[in-house]
């Protein structure tokens, strides 16, 4: 809308007052440079709503088009609170089981954020994950070692390859890799080990 830059608040007011006893619309919205649509929009606006109506209006969407409805986000807040320590790709399998047509695992993320029905994940500590850590620093090669299992893959035959590294602390260095069948074998593994590294 191509509005003179001076006040186009006073302009559109003095554009409407002109507009109610124009005899030639089109003439007068050639005068003041907009399109006959506009002129018809802003004349209609002062009729509703007066001169409040000749400000401005948001251009943002009143709705989205891939808005989920009331009735799938009331179903999604009702599975959680039925199942409240499942998280949401549990609870959109569960939903699709149900309903067939699923919203995506970020948007159930977004409502259960949104209505405050999500748990931050606490963080363990070291003692409590698992691990054997003496929490100890290496200040010179061969201080300390590391003894661990670095994940597994398939062997050709179909078997479970577990990998044993034991790895330097200082140097990062990697000692010694070992292939195990199984996690079990790590005790007879360490023995061997042991007197190889001697």
């Amino acid at each position: 809308m191509p509005w003179k830059q001076i006040e186009p608040m006073n302009q559109r007011k003095e554009f409407v007052l002109k507009a109610i006893h124009a005899r030639n619309f089109r003439q007068l919205c050639r005068e003041y440079g907009i399109s006959t649509k506009t002129g018809y929009k802003w004349r209609e606006r002062f009729y509703q709503y007066g001169f409040e109506g000749m400000m401005e209006l948001s251009r943002r969407p009143l709705s989205h088009a891939k808005e989920l409805g009331e009735a799938v986000v009331c179903e999604i807040i009702r599975l959680k609170n039925a199942h409240r320590s499942w998280g949401p790709r549990k609870l959109r399998d569960i939903y699709q089981r149900l309903h067939g047509q699923v919203p995506s695992e970020s948007s159930f993320k977004r409502i259960l954020e949104r209505v405050g029905l999500v748990e931050k994940r606490r963080v363990r500590r070291r003692s409590q994950a698992g691990r054997i850590c003496s929490g100890r620093k290496a200040g010179a090669a061969n201080e300390i070692w590391t003894v661990d299992f670095k994940g597994w893959w398939h062997r050709v035959d179909g078997g479970r390859c577990e990998p044993l590294t034991v790895r330097d602390e200082f140097s990062r260095y990697v000692l010694e890799l070992r292939a195990m069948a199984k996690r079990n074998q790590v005790f007879r593994g360490l023995n061997s080990l042991r007197v190889t590294l001697r």
